[in-house]
Parts: structure tokens; C-alpha cells; sequence
């Protein structure tokens, strides 16, 4: 029986789909920016030692960038299985990247990135290195599905006789609330019965103060239940975003809104254009910038929607001539997800183990197949040594975004990443 060891914080889902009673979990948080260092990172290594016998194991389950390091630890101690990595999120920016990288060099040939689009795939196989595949994490539950409009606007005590614009997610300066802010004022100008619903699971204060002028004719929950989200979608008209954030590989909302019958607009970003097109919605368009538009609050804003051409998109989409039914696609189901991962584990548990290297085996972090942006973050910081990588970016301030990186460098990374994207959502369309 295939033994796993499963860094997470998700263990319902994870128990889901590792062997039970063979599983060691360990749980892994989202840590904040100041505790991601190389001493924090080897402190939960020792917990995570003396927790379960490391040689027992067969297949890392790695979810999150912060278990990362882990198991680069364990590598380098010469516990050497594959792992399956679930990061929710993309190889960037710096500190993420190098997480990636290091782990890219001490390799299993059997690991293994879950991330929710052709396009992240994609990219994560270009800059990283690491072999990737389009499994949604973890999937859109039952729990999201068609319900009846009015009685979800009674049940939230939304109007029932106006049209509902609804944002769902973090509120903070990653996610265009500004821009989106800004572009529902031009749409309640032509239709002064058009109201804008925000339900926010984390609230960034400085920038919702900035922004709380704007605020006064919009309706905002905070962290309702998942069971409230699911009425929230279903209360809605249209599912709108004007997020180009750097952080996530597919975007789980638009998904959810789909699966309740609604249509989305979002921007040409990211792994939308995997999913979102005419039939379901629009895609708005997208500028790049040659510099962050606030880098003291947000160093890696390089592209920003397009206002006028997502407030036409919107125009356009709630146009349409109903009722319309939009449906989330099958690879994105939850149970599609939870049929997937466990054959994936059991392949990999069965992977021959290769034969440790010794420790003092170099280990390149840059084999000369990466992207010159990738290379030139590399050369820059002078980070060429695996074993020694963390605790020099530590040293630099990298791991906890003190340093955030030069802006060049940010800004040709940022652009490689989403560029692929892009490139791989023209493929796909035209594929159709």
C-alpha cells in the first residue's frame, strides 16, 4: 500500500483521495510574508522529523508554496520520493519562483504540479522546469448549482427588481476593485437601478478605506458561508472581476458562478480565457505596463484592464436575450478532480526510487533551458548553488518580500508568465 505523507491544511479533501489509513497528515498554513525564512522553514522541518518516519514514505502530497521548502529539506536529507504539488497559485513572484526552482533541482522524475488551466501548465513547465497537468484544485462542489433568483434575493435580502452585478473574493489591491469600482459607476449612470454586490472572504483595511467613498452604493458581505455564496451567485445577473492578479492559476469564482447558471466578464487574464469566451460571457481586454501603477502597495501591478472595453463587455453580455443556460465545464467538477488524484497517486507510489545523489552532488538551479528572464533573476542576485539558495535569498530579503525584487526583473517575469498564458489561450481558441 502506497504510504503518504500530506502536507496540507485541506485534510477532508486530502483523505478524500490518499489511501486511508496509510496517510501521515502534517499541517502546513498560509504563513505571512515575514515568516517565510530559512530559519522559520527549518524549525517546522524538525516538527515535521520528529512527527512520522520520513524513510516510510512513498509520495509527498504537497499543497501550498509553504511546503516547498519542506520538501526540498527532505530531499536534501536524501528522502527522496516524488511529490505531488498543489500550490494554488502561480511561480511567481520572486520567493515563489526560487521555492519552485529549488525543488526543480532536486527533481523526483515522477513529481507532479496540479494547477487548474492549460495555461498555467504551460507556464509552469517553462519557467520551472517541473512536469505539470490541468487538474482543476480541487474542484467546484454540488454545493454550487441553479437555484431560484428571487428566493435567493429574499433569502439575502437583495431587491428583486434590479439587475445584480456580483464580485466575489479577497478585497485587496491585487483584485481591481478600483477598476471595477470605477466601471460600475459608468454602468449605474446609464441604469441607475444597477446594483454592484462585493462578498469578501479577506479584507485588506488600508485599501478598503481608499476606496470606502466609492462603496456607498454597493452592497458587501464578509465572509459568508459557503452554503450564502452559493444563494449569492444564484441572486446574481452577472458575475464581474477586473482582477490581473499575480497569484492564482485559474480563478475558482468564475467557476462557481458558472455552475449557478451565470455568466461572468472578466479580463483576458490569467486562466480565464481557458474556460470564459462568447458563449458564456467575455473576456475584457488587457494592458501591460512597463511599471507597477502603485509599487509601494502593489510591486507587481503590471497590467490592469481595460476600463471602457470591460464596461462595453458587460454591456454586451447582459444584452443578451434570456434565459441563457451557462454550465461549469466537467473538468473543473470536484468529483472529476477527486476521481483523478487517486490514480495519480497510486502511479506514483509504484515510480521506481531513483538513487539518492550525495550531498555534496552540485545541483544547478539554471540548466541553461530556462527563460532569459528566469536566468537573469539568477545571475542578478548571484543565486547558482541549490544548497545554499535559501538561505542566501533569506539573506536578501527575498523569501519575506522585504525585497520584493528590481522592477525590471519583476516586470520581464511577470510578462514571460502571463504571455504564455496568453499564447496558450490563442492556441486553444483556435484549437476550436
Amino acid at each position: 500500500m502506497t504510504t503518504v505523507l500530506a502536507l496540507t491544511d485541506s485534510t477532508e479533501d486530502i483523505q478524500r483521495f490518499c489511501p486511508a489509513g496509510s496517510t501521515f497528515l502534517f499541517t502546513i498554513r498560509l504563513l505571512p510574508a515575514e515568516e517565510h525564512t530559512y530559519e522559520h522553514f527549518e524549525e517546522i522541518y524538525r516538527t515535521l522529523k520528529e512527527s512520522c518516519d520520513l524513510a516510510t514514505v512513498d509520495v509527498v502530497v504537497a499543497e501550498y508554496v509553504e511546503s516547498l521548502p519542506l520538501l526540498y529539506f527532505m530531499r536534501r536529507d536524501g528522502f527522496d520520493c516524488p511529490a505531488l504539488m498543489i500550490p494554488h497559485n502561480n511561480p511567481y513572484p520572486l520567493h515563489i519562483l526560487l521555492y519552485f526552482l529549488l525543488v526543480s533541482a532536486y527533481r523526483n522524475p515522477a513529481d507532479l504540479v496540479i494547477c487548474g488551466s492549460a495555461n498555467a501548465q504551460r507556464a509552469y513547465e517553462r519557467l520551472t522546469g517541473l512536469p505539470a497537468r490541468n487538474i482543476c484544485t480541487f474542484g467546484i462542489a454540488d454545493t454550487y448549482r441553479p437555484l431560484a433568483k428571487d428566493a435567493c434575493r429574499d433569502q439575502l435580502g437583495l431587491p428583486r427588481d434590479r439587475t445584480i452585478l456580483l464580485y466575489t473574493g479577497r478585497f485587496m489591491n491585487d483584485k481591481g476593485i478600483a477598476h471595477l469600482l470605477s466601471a460600475y459607476d459608468v454602468l449605474r449612470r446609464e441604469n441607475p437601478e444597477m446594483l454592484l454586490v462585493l462578498s469578501a472572504t479577506h479584507i485588506d483595511p488600508p485599501y478598503y478605506n481608499q476606496l470606502a467613498a466609492q462603496l456607498e452604493s454597493t452592497v458587501l458581505f464578509h465572509r459568508l458561508e459557503r452554503e450564502q455564496t452559493a444563494l449569492l451567485y444564484n441572486a446574481a445577473d452577472l458575475f464581474v472581476s477586473c482582477a490581473t492578479s499575480v497569484f492564482e492559476t485559474y480563478g475558482k469564482s468564475p467557476l462557481e458562478a458558472l455552475a449557478c447558471g451565470v455568466p461572468v466578464v472578466v479580463p483576458r487574464w490569467d486562466g480565464f480565457p481557458y474556460y470564459i469566451d462568447d458563449e458564456n460571457g467575455a473576456l475584457a481586454a488587457v494592458e501591460y505596463l512597463t511599471e507597477p501603477v502603485n509599487p509601494d502597495a502593489n510591486p507587481y501591478e503590471f497590467a490592469r484592464v481595460d476600463e471602457a472595453d470591460f464596461v462595453e463587455s458587460c454591456r454586451r453580455v447582459l444584452s443578451r436575450p434570456g434565459p441563457l443556460t451557462y454550465r461549469v465545464p466537467s473538468w473543473a467538477r470536484y468529483e472529476n478532480t477527486m476521481r483523478t488524484l487517486p490514480t495519480l497517486i497510486e502511479e506514483m507510489g509504484r515510480y521506481p526510487r531513483p538513487t539518492p545523489l550525495s550531498a555534496d552532488t552540485p545541483r544547478p538551479l539554471d540548466p541553461g533551458n530556462r527563460p532569459k528572464s528566469v536566468s537573469a533573476l539568477l545571475d542578478h542576485y548571484g543565486l547558482e548553488d541549490a544548497r545554499t539558495l535559501l538561505a542566501q535569498a533569506d539573506r536578501l530579503g527575498l523569501l519575506d518580500q522585504s525585497n520584493p525584487g528590481e522592477p525590471p526583473l519583476l516586470r520581464d517575469l511577470h510578462n514571460e508568465l502571463f504571455g504564455l498564458m496568453e499564447k496558450e489561450s490563442e492556441r486553444v481558441q483556435e484549437s476550436h
